[in-house]
């Protein structure tokens, strides 16, 4: 399936410049595209809106609309440059919800012929706005385009898919968020990284939710001492991949066979594959894997909910207990804004062995064992979920970073403000630029510290 992304609030900045009660308006949008290599869809990121003076219409009335050929052809002409998409916008202002007209139906397929000599590489997307409602469909073959908006929350507006039906085992929680929310919920492609501690809590819950659809990664087996914290696995699983626990889990609450990836999301194979979801948790405890993920969530527009889980024991074996919880999504604040990541440490961990070995500064480093507790685990991970149901479901809980104070029973709201200079985040950065800038991974052959 093909999507269409807008950061928060462009969509509605765009319904609103081109509204009118009486006469059909259009705009022509320019968007990144990033083509899905395993689903063979497309995500199409908007980078540019332009929206028409009224000197700049051929025709406008009640029933149809036409831009000046001039204001388009150097649209389109960056469009070929840069081989990104092509939306064409209009509206029907009378109708709530709108539909495709006859006109509407002529005028793309000659728009298709000319597109497919101009820009024949991408996908290009016809999107109606009506009162209150939009559709959207590719120029040509006329398939359903999803849209959305992310930022603060993920919305769809629109998604020509059927959600699961209701289940009488989900009547309590639609009670408190409601039909429309859990409906949201049946559709969405959630990728978790790490099947662990935190991890193993997220997976449970969301399947228990109503998470149809997963995508897993986790590169390594049960062992003994995950015992304590890995909810669902159990002895016989010790050996065994951890992801087999999890994919049992998810088909015994009747979720559909989830995508499983055995490796490290800092292998690009690997994160190529996470970004195809629709919200990804991260649930390991590397510097490497959330600055990676915290990269991708801004520069491929995909949500991450990042979280941690800190147990620290002191020489008198008094403990601190903290977590925290974070969304990386366009128009907040990265985890580098937030002073969540270490460059000395990143820097260890992404060297190889042989980069390792070289380094006098690293030499004989251990890795150091840290102290788990499942049920500080699943504090951090039920906060990481709910805030999943507030951006998703509508679930009143506005706050997207969180920080845990275990030992004074504390959960906190926190403010911090995105640097505007960020180069992950800020407004020059590498955000929403998809495949023009490479993820910092790891090529194959180079190994993994996971």
């Amino acid at each position: 399936m093909t999507t269409l992304v807008f950061a928060h609030p462009a969509l509605r900045e765009l319904w609103g410049s081109i509204r009118d009660d009486e006469l059909e308006s259009a705009a022509v949008l320019l968007c990144v595209p990033v083509q899905l290599r395993s689903a063979g869809g497309w995500r199409l990121m908007v980078r540019e809106m332009h929206v028409p003076t009224e000197a700049n219409y051929e025709v406008r009335s009640p029933t149809r609309v036409q831009i000046k050929t001039e204001f388009c052809l150097r649209i389109e002409k960056r469009a070929r440059l840069n081989k990104w998409s092509l939306v064409y916008v209009h509206t029907h202002p009378k109708q709530h919800t709108p539909e495709f007209s006859e006109i509407d139906d002529d005028t793309e397929n000659g728009l298709s012929s000319y597109l497919q000599m101009r820009c024949p590489e991408v996908p290009h997307v016809s999107l109606l706005l009506g009162m209150h409602h939009l559709i959207a469909r590719e120029i040509g073959s006329r398939i359903p385009v999803r849209v959305m908006e992310l930022g603060h929350d993920v919305q769809v507006a629109y998604d020509a898919t059927e959600p699961e039906l209701l289940e009488e085992r989900f009547d309590r929680q639609v009670r408190a968020f409601g039909p429309d929310g859990q409906a949201r919920l049946s559709t969405l492609v959630v990728a978790i990284v790490g099947l662990g501690g935190t991890g193993s809590h997220v997976l449970q819950q969301l399947a228990h939710l109503g998470i149809q659809q997963f995508i897993l990664v986790d590169p390594d087996s049960v062992e003994v001492t995950n015992l304590n914290r890995v909810v669902g696995a159990t002895l016989a699983d010790v050996g065994e991949p951890k992801t087999r626990y999890a994919e049992r889990l998810i088909q015994g609450l009747g979720g559909k066979e989830p995508t499983v990836l055995r490796g490290d999301v800092t292998a690009e194979d690997v994160v190529r594959r996470v970004i195809e979801a629709d919200i990804i948790f991260n649930c390991t405890d590397t510097q490497s894997s959330r600055h990676v993920l915290n990269q991708a969530a801004y520069q491929y527009m995909v949500p991450v909910i990042d979280m941690g889980v800190s147990v620290t024991v002191d020489a008198n074996m008094h403990a601190r207990f903290a977590g925290h919880v974070k969304m990386l999504s366009p128009g907040l604040p990265c985890l580098w804004c937030c002073n969540h990541l270490d460059p000395e440490a990143l820097r260890r961990e992404m060297m190889t062995a042989e980069q390792r070995q070289a380094d006098p500064y690293v030499q004989g480093a251990a890795t150091v064992v840290q102290p788990a507790v499942i049920s500080l685990n699943g504090v951090v991970a039920s906060a990481a979920v709910t805030m999943l149901l507030s951006a998703v479901a509508g679930v009143p809980a506005p706050t997207r970073y969180i920080h845990y104070d275990g030992n004074r029973a504390r959960m906190n709201g926190l403010k911090v403000q995105r640097d505007h200079a960020c180069a992950f985040c800020g407004d020059a950065s590498t955000a929403g630029t998809g495949d023009a800038f490479p993820l910092p991974v790891r090529r194959r052959g180079e190994g993994s510290n996971h």
